[in-house]
């Protein structure tokens, strides 16, 4: 059976470059790769560059040309924020209802790896209690933007230090509105992507600690398939790549038996 494509969404302030290690290691494993950004990393115009306007544009960017048009079975990887534009970009889109109308192609799982899963008309800010943590620093460096404070604490944790120094460069701002704005309309409802949904857990997380994760994942009501690796925020993509990849071959493996 040919292998999915995995689709990763990448989280905010990191660039494409900075999944480099866990993307080639997944084409070494024989996944065919694809990355989707959306407008509000590194925005030319922060006012507009909402969740809602992210979750347009993977659709319009990514879905429409990877499914609708190319007929590619795709796993969506989402870290961090990803998850918000992510899952709602999903919707309609799952390979179970495809097939059912007998079209080709659809997303057959996805995974969330230690990202946000925030209700339907909630913002990411809202639903952290209205305000977001203080090391976000917003309209910094100019307004309507944010950039992290202390990169290397809350989201390089566990990395070694010349690696933290080079990712670190890499990092750009992110638009306040995204973390400020209603999360979309959600895929789960319809029961398409039951037993398709996963989520890795980072133990070790300073941005979203182990007990936000587990409790975004009850508060959704769904079932996930869970694994947890013993470190931070983005190590899973940097000092974890062999574990990550491994957990992914196995999540697959069960999205292909739902």
């Amino acid at each position: 059976m040919a292998k999915p494509t995995i689709l990763l969404i990448t989280g905010a302030w990191i660039p494409a470059a900075g999944y480099t290690q866990l993307l080639d290691e997944l084409a070494t494993a024989g996944y065919p790769t694809q990355v989707a950004m959306y407008p509000s990393f590194d925005p030319v115009d922060p006012s507009g560059a909402d969740c809602a306007a992210d979750t347009a544009y993977l659709i319009d960017k990514t879905m429409v040309s990877a499914v609708e048009q190319e007929g590619k079975d795709v796993v969506l990887l989402m870290h961090s924020y990803a998850s918000m534009p992510g899952l709602a970009a999903a919707k309609g889109y799952s390979k179970t209802q495809r097939a059912k109308d007998q079209k080709n192609g659809g997303v057959v799982g996805m995974v969330c790896m230690s990202a946000f899963l925030v209700p339907e008309g909630v913002s990411c800010s809202g639903a952290q209690g209205g305000s977001l943590p203080p090391w976000i620093l917003l309209d910094n460096p100019a307004l309507g933007i944010n950039i992290v404070e202390n990169p290397g604490h809350f989201i390089f944790g566990g990395v070694p230090a010349a690696e933290t120094e080079k990712q670190i460069a890499l990092l750009k701002p992110h638009a306040n509105l995204a973390f400020n704005s209603p999360q979309p309309p959600l895929p789960y409802s319809d029961g398409s992507y039951d037993g398709r949904l996963a989520y890795i857990v980072a133990a070790q997380d300073f941005a979203v600690p182990k007990a936000a994760q587990q409790g975004m994942m009850a508060g959704t009501r769904q079932k996930w398939i869970v694994r947890e690796m013993e470190c931070g925020h983005n190590a899973p993509f940097l000092t974890h790549v062999a574990e990550t990849v491994a957990h992914l071959e196995n999540i697959i493996g069960v999205f292909e038996k739902a």
